[in-house]
C-alpha cells in the first residue's frame, strides 16, 4: 500500500515529532504537509520527509482548505489526513498496509487511552479526519467543506457511501497527541 498522508499545518514546531512517528518504508509513502500562511516557514521547521506547500484560503476552517489543496497533489494510492497535533499511531501502517478494500476505517482512543471514536458509523460526530484511510481513485471530486468544522465526518461519509468500507476492530488513531 502507498500512503499518501496529507497535513494542514499551522503548528509548524510539531512536524519533527511528527516526522518520527513515520515508520513507514520510506518507498510506501508521500507526506504532504501544506501550511495555511502565505509561505512557507523557516526550513529548519520543515522535516526533510516532507512536500511543503503554503496555501492560505480565507474560507477554509480547521484546515479544510489546505487538506483540498493536498488532494489535488495526490495521483494514486491512499490517503490518510493527519493533523499537525497528532503523531501516526504506531500500529497503523503495519495493520493496514496489506488490506484490499478503497475505506478502512478504525477506533479512536484519547490521549489517555479511553475510547473517542468506536468506528461503528461513519460521519459527523462519528469520524475524525485521522480515523479513517481512503483510496484516492474514491476520492474522485470529493472535497472537504471549507468552513465546517465537521466537514471530516461529512467528507468521510462521502467517500465510504461509494463502497463497502471495511472497519478494523484495533486502535489505530489517537486524537491530539500534541499540543
Amino acid at each position: 500500500m502507498f500512503l499518501n498522508i496529507i497535513t494542514p499545518c499551522s503548528r509548524p514546531e510539531n512536524l519533527h515529532t511528527i516526522a518520527k512517528s513515520i515508520n513507514i518504508p520510506r518507498e510506501n509513502y508521500r507526506w504532504i504537509v501544506v501550511f495555511d500562511a502565505e509561505e512557507l516557514p523557516s526550513s529548519d521547521l520543515i522535516p526533510e520527509n516532507c512536500e511543503p506547500y503554503a496555501h492560505k484560503d480565507p474560507v477554509s476552517f480547521s484546515g479544510n482548505g489546505q487538506r483540498n489543496f493536498a488532494i489535488d497533489k495526490v495521483e494514486n494510492g491512499f490517503v490518510y489526513f493527519n493533523d499537525d497535533d497528532t503523531i501516526l499511531h504506531k500500529d497503523l501502517y503495519e495493520t493496514i498496509k496489506t488490506i484490499e478494500f478503497d475505506f478502512i476505517t478504525f477506533p479512536q482512543e484519547w490521549p489517555n487511552g479511553t475510547l473517542r471514536l468506536n468506528a461503528d458509523s461513519i460521519g459527523v460526530n462519528h469520524t475524525d479526519s485521522h480515523n479513517f484511510v481512503v483510496s484516492y481513485s474514491l476520492i474522485c471530486e470529493t472535497r472537504w467543506e471549507l468552513g465546517i468544522y465537521a466537514a471530516d465526518g461529512i467528507f468521510a461519509y462521502e467517500c465510504a457511501s461509494k463502497t463497502s468500507p471495511l472497519r478494523v476492530n484495533k486502535v489505530l488513531s489517537t486524537y491530539n497527541t500534541l499540543r
